[in-house]
């Protein structure tokens, strides 16, 4: 496989920058308040939650959410990785003249 790195840089700055959809009040809380923290590692403990900040059904707008949007975009970035792993560097020869 070969890659010319010229576009794909090209193509990287040209993407569509990912922006998080709208959401109602509960399931940006669920999102912030702990889809956010979880990814960046930090914790997440049940005594920080504001339970009257969000309802089941909120529960279930961000599982559909994560399922169809947020779990679809890291699958594809790590298909993207794995496959740029698998490049193996090539040298040019260089001609002197």
């Amino acid at each position: 496989m070969q890659i010319c790195m010229t576009q794909f840089k090209t193509a990287i700055q040209e993407a569509a920058h990912f922006t998080v959809p709208e959401m109602n009040s509960g399931t940006s809380y669920l999102y912030d308040i702990v889809y956010c923290r979880l990814i960046n590692g930090e914790e997440v403990l049940l005594s920080d939650f504001d339970f009257d900040a969000f309802d089941s059904e909120d529960i279930h707008s961000f599982s559909d959410l994560y399922d169809n949007m947020f779990g679809k975009n890291n699958h594809q970035a790590d298909s993207i990785i794995n496959t740029l792993r698998q490049v193996a560097p090539v040298c040019e020869a260089v001609a002197y003249v």
